[in-house]
């Protein structure tokens, strides 16, 4: 008896053995299934990374397409003004002109007005040459002009005036003088035209780096969601069998079993919301190619701190912002200057010298020329007007101080705003290295504990509660990657300086129209 029951012990240990031994190889062969399902899936899609997000957008987008457009408008609104100080030549021809028609004449033998009919045929032509004078606002011209004129009906004639030359000038004295403001202002606004580019240049980065992360933190979710479901499937599997052997309860196989479906159904709402990211990245990069790729997560700049004082110094050189702002203060003095010599007495003085000559034949009338002369002056003097031009002067004048204090406010705004953001990016580093830690002490965390339960020690609340720590820690951690960058280009943004490379952003602007 007690040898038929010790032998009975010893086949129950066999089989116990051997079961757990099969449980074993099971969860191996498992755990080996998925590990080779997880690396055939990673190593379909190419990488692609910031940089390479960063030139499509650059290159593709709408936006980069609508920035060129408008530094267009810009370029040839200068070359206009360019082209206004040269000299313009005019030529302005009448080669036919025909009347018939009965005319009310004045008969001074009778001392009466009578009708008569006319008829008259007037060919003329003038070319004249225009330049503006910029340091005194005067305008000089040069012009040649020449009329026939034939009379028809009773009696015939033909009359010929030539004016072979004649020179002039047009001087207003003390009066407000457009074409030396224009001079002033212009080449800024060209100048604000070149750097406003390059700032929609970084907000094209921004946007960039928003989708980028956009995507790259959808596709995270959907690859930890991946992960959940093969994990949530083996974890099962294995306690399906290990209820059969009578180690865990029913209630565990149902609470892992709901765990699958859940996983699941958290699986196919985070591959909709990545098909979503990827739609708004093609549409945003109008370029197919990410469909296909995963997102490479950027490092970080090592060892890079901005100094706020040298960002600070950068951001007035180079900020399109603060470049109106001073654009804005000199159209206010214009305005100011303006009013002022408007509001007062006008004076001006208008001269030519010419030679001219009128004759029955076009021979004669450019023969024996005589001279032709023309000087006068003009002033308009207020002598009362109840105090408007007065109220339009004061009022310029306290519309310029409103106009200066809000360039100071604006630029104060702009400046705290880049101090900001600066303090941000600095410490944005220790964040982003305390995120990944935590990832990485989370995902090790739940590889310890997910043996643990399978081993037997722990519940499933405790996997459940690591595995939730392990992805929340991993999203947090792509989150403040993208504020890290975010901010680094935001700061970029405001000052146009790239301090990666230590180097002003700049473009051969002689080639972006020819692209």
């Amino acid at each position: 008896m007690t040898t038929s029951f010790f032998y009975l012990q010893y086949i129950m240990r066999i089989i116990k053995i051997t079961q757990i031994v099969l449980l074993v190889t099971f969860i191996l062969c498992i755990i080996k299934s998925n590990a080779q399902q997880k690396k055939t899936t990673e190593d379909t899609k190419q990488k692609i990374t910031l940089n390479d997000i960063l030139a499509i957008a650059g290159k593709n987008s709408l936006d980069a397409f609508k920035a060129k457009q408008q530094y267009g408008a810009s370029y040839w609104q200068f070359r206009s003004f360019k082209a206004s100080v040269l000299p313009k030549v005019n030529l302005e021809l009448e080669p036919l002109s025909y009347n018939k028609s009965v005319l009310k004449r004045y008969d001074s033998e009778n001392n009466i007005d009578v009708y008569r009919p006319q008829q008259n045929l007037n060919s003329y032509g003038n070319i004249a040459i225009n330049q503006n004078i910029e340091a005194t606002g005067a305008t000089m011209f040069i012009n040649s002009s020449f009329n026939r004129l034939a009379n028809y009906g009773e009696t015939e004639s033909k009359y010929f005036t030539a004016t072979p030359i004649r020179i002039g000038v047009i001087q207003p004295i003390m009066a407000f003088n457009r074409f030396k403001w224009a001079h002033k202002i212009a080449p800024l606004q060209f100048e604000y035209a070149k750097k406003e580019y390059l700032h929609e240049l970084q907000d094209i980065k921004l946007k960039a780096v928003n989708y980028f992360f956009n995507w790259a933190s959808v596709s995270k979710k959907v690859e930890l969601a991946q992960e959940n479901v093969l994990s949530t499937q083996k974890l099962f599997k294995i306690g399906k069998k290990r209820y059969e052997l009578g180690s865990i309860e029913k209630d565990d196989v149902l609470n892992l079993e709901l765990d699958v479906y859940n996983a699941e159904t958290n699986l196919t709402q985070n591959e909709r919301e990545l098909e979503k990211a990827e739609s708004e990245l093609k549409l945003f990069l109008r370029d197919d190619s990410p469909l296909y790729s995963a997102p490479e997560l950027p490092e970080l700049i090592s060892d890079l701190q901005i100094d706020a004082k040298e960002a600070t110094a950068l951001a007035e050189a180079n900020n399109p912002e603060i470049f109106n702002l001073k654009i804005k203060k000199i159209e206010a003095q214009r305005d100011l200057d303006k009013v002022i010599k408007e509001n007062r007495f006008d004076l001006s003085l208008r001269g030519s010298y010419g030679l001219n000559q009128n004759a029955n034949t076009a021979k004669e009338a450019y023969g024996r020329l005589l001279e032709q002369q023309m000087i006068a002056i003009q002033l308009s003097i207020p002598i009362l007007d109840w105090g408007e031009r007065k109220g339009n002067i004061k009022t310029a004048k306290m519309n310029t101080e409103v106009s200066e204090i809000a360039v100071q406010q604006e630029s104060d705004k702009l400046n705290q705003q880049l101090a900001l953001k600066i303090i941000d990016f600095n410490l944005q580093k220790q964040l982003v290295a305390g995120a990944l830690r935590t990832s990485e002490i989370s995902k090790s965390s739940y590889e310890i504990t997910e043996k643990r339960f399978l081993s037997g020690s722990i519940d499933l609340l405790r996997l459940t509660s690591a595995r939730k720590a392990w992805q929340s820690a991993s999203e947090n951690y792509i989150t403040s990657l993208y504020n890290y960058w975010k901010f680094y280009y935001e700061v970029q943004q405001l000052t146009l300086y790239d301090f990666q490379n230590n180097s002003t952003i700049s473009k051969n602007f002689d080639e972006i129209l020819d692209k």
